[in-house]
């Protein structure tokens, strides 16, 4: 279990915490010098069974950008008071700043009580227990001491120790995320990062990324709470011993991640849940400037509000925050506002979308989808904005804003009824009833353009998409695939239609079309010309050109030039003639004359028909005639 103090400078953190764990956690010579702690200090003790880290945290005004570095991603809070000074300034800060972090867990230390008598303390127990009322923290005990005599030492030890064994083990499932607070060199090892593990494991000979950057590192080694070990994961703090091509001192500041390299995304424009403090004094407003503290991460921006709204003190509102630079958070994320003058907090909360869209942000339609997003449930927010999302949500965006490993994304997929169409860039979910009440539509579209136009093969994506007003691409694509692989709709080439369909024409056309096919059958290989057609079903050529083509996109006919209409068993016929003459020659060619003599049709179809053939990739023009493929698709 990892332990932040918190509490107003000089109240005895560091005394407290070397009471504790026999170590003085400040480390620094100016902290040596001045008596107090201006960086973060860190101490690890055996309590009982359990091993137990400190993370002591300065306590100066100016330094709280630390202090919330130092206390994000703990497991418990140790705030401390001096009795003789009871509650002060960055005593409320600090307890205000570990509930908008989402601590729920700590007790509170009322040290220096050998300076004060009994009533002294019964006052400052209560003016503390009136500040944490409404936080998080409202129940924790409250214990006295004292680090000079050790009065009350064992009995916050005891309360420590109790509650490591009551430390609930978290789920190590996602992608590893640690917030470095520290990077140092020690010589012969190179390169150590520090910091809070917020997600995942990490063990040796993992391959990581710096975030932002993008450089690439190697973990040579791992501590945990200041023991060696093989792997370390979430709630735990550890040093990793890092290599990498362009890794150095230089290229690591405290704030960075250290992450799996699928979760580098640094972002600048979040979706979030904002909660103003009570003791501001006025409402907060659209576009103020602020600083946002995550993980331990600095970055100044602006908040934005719906129009015409503010956020009142006490009160809590959805909000965005834009950043002046990219910044690594993923939904959950816990974060402290300050004001741009970095003198203040003024509120604080989580992350709920990350990388969403500025314009038309706050439309109804946007804003129930974050508020789908807000559900912490993984599956229950995929389906609630599975329910939302007409145009399909990005599947890959969401497992990457909640680090949601594949796998597990899969089943969450499942669970939530979900319809997958994998593009190019993404892979797209749709609920399964928007997808089944589209493919109902288009089955009833089918259905009456077969009977409406009996002698039309079917309709293509596009088609079916103008006749389905205010469908979108992707969720018509998503139904298409769905219906055709579940066997509801067939598709030759670009045209879709039902299964069994009997391509009819109406009575005059059909009346043509069996002229015309007994002229064709009965001419053998020489297909005539359609000129000559014509005159033979006694039809004008241009007024018979259009049932051709008809015939053509239905199946019956192969329009192989403007010229030549050829029944598609004769060209099959065809193919096959080529096919043999290329075997015989002695370089296994395809000439025009050898073609010619073993069909025997005429100089005119001949070359229109080997165009064709080129064009369709059965035959392939070489220097001295043409190559034969073995293999070609329909002809």
């Amino acid at each position: 279990m990892i332990v932040a103090t918190a509490g107003h400078i000089d109240h005895g953190k560091t005394s407290l915490v070397k009471a504790l764990t026999g170590i003085d956690a400040d480390r620094l010579p100016e902290e040596k010098a001045r008596g107090i702690t201006v960086d973060l200090g860190f101490a690890y003790a055996r309590f009982g069974a359990h091993r137990l880290g400190f993370v002591d945290v300065p306590g100066h005004e100016r330094l709280v950008r630390t202090m919330v570095a130092g206390a994000t991603g703990v497991g418990f809070a140790l705030i401390v008071v001096a009795a003789d000074d009871g509650v002060m300034p960055q005593t409320r800060e600090h307890i205000a700043i570990l509930d908008l972090l989402g601590l729920r867990r700590g007790l509170v230390a009322i040290t220096k009580s050998d300076r004060v008598e009994g009533a002294r303390l019964a006052a400052v127990e209560a003016e503390i227990r009136g500040e944490l009322a409404g936080s998080g923290l409202a129940t924790a005990p409250i214990l006295t001491c004292s680090a000079l005599t050790g009065a009350g030492i064992a009995a916050i030890a005891e309360r420590l120790e109790r509650a490591a064994a009551g430390t609930a083990v978290r789920s190590a499932e996602g992608g590893f995320r640690l917030a470095v607070d520290r990077c140092f060199t020690i010589p012969g090892a190179g390169l150590v990062v520090t910091g809070a593990v917020h997600a995942g494991t990490v063990a040796v000979g993992d391959r990581l990324l710096v975030s932002p950057g993008g450089a690439e590192l190697r973990v040579r080694s791992i501590r945990a709470e200041d023991e060696a070990v093989a792997a370390a994961g979430v709630g735990q703090r550890c040093a990793l011993n890092v290599t990498g091509p362009r890794l150095s001192r230089e290229a690591i500041h405290r704030g960075d991640w250290i992450l799996a390299p699928d979760l580098d995304r640094p972002v600048r424009h979040l979706d979030v849940a904002l909660r103003l403090l009570p003791g501001e004094e006025r409402a907060l407003r659209h576009r103020t400037p602020v600083h946002v503290h995550l993980g331990a991460a600095s970055a100044t921006g602006r908040v934005l509000l719906p129009p015409g709204t503010v956020i009142e003190p006490g009160r809590e509102r959805m909000a965005q925050i834009t950043l002046d630079a990219g910044i690594g958070a993923l939904h959950g994320d816990r974060f402290v506002l300050r004001d741009i003058s970095a003198s203040r907090t003024l509120g604080g909360g989580r992350i709920i979308d990350i990388a969403g869209t500025r314009r038309g942000g706050w439309t109804p339609g946007r804003r129930a989808v974050v508020a789908a997003l807000d559900e912490a449930d993984h599956a229950a927010a995929l389906a609630g904005v599975l329910a939302l999302e007409e145009t399909g949500v990005d599947l890959d965006h969401f497992a990457r804003a909640r680090n949601i490993p594949g796998p597990a994304l899969a089943t969450l997929e499942e669970k939530a009824g979900t319809v997958v169409l994998a593009t190019a860039k993404a892979r797209i979910g749709f609920a399964r009833a928007r997808i089944e009440a589209v493919g109902a539509a288009i089955l009833s579209l089918l259905a009456d353009s077969h009977r409406i136009e009996p002698d039309s093969l079917g309709l293509t994506a596009q088609e079916i998409g103008d006749r389905l007003s205010k469908i979108g691409r992707a969720v018509l694509r998503a139904a298409l695939d769905r219906l055709i692989g579940g066997g509801a709709v067939a598709r030759r080439g670009p045209l879709h239609h039902l299964p069994g369909h009997d391509v009819r024409l109406a009575g005059p056309e059909a009346e043509l079309y069996d002229a015309v096919r007994v002229v064709l059958a009965g001419a053998g290989l020489d297909q005539p010309r359609l000129a000559d057609l014509a005159t033979r079903v006694a039809c004008d050529a241009e007024t018979l050109r259009p049932l051709l083509d008809k015939c053509g996109r239905i199946g019956w006919l192969r329009r192989v030039s403007s010229h030549y209409y050829v029944l598609p068993e004769v060209l099959g016929e065809l193919a096959r003639r080529a096919h043999a003459v290329a075997a015989e020659h002695p370089q296994a060619l395809l000439t025009v004359g050898r073609f010619r003599e073993a069909t025997g049709i005429s100089r005119n179809i001949t070359m229109p028909l080997l165009t064709y053939f080129d064009a369709c990739g059965l035959t392939v023009r070489v220097a001295d005639g043409r190559t034969v493929r073995a293999e070609v698709g329909e002809i």
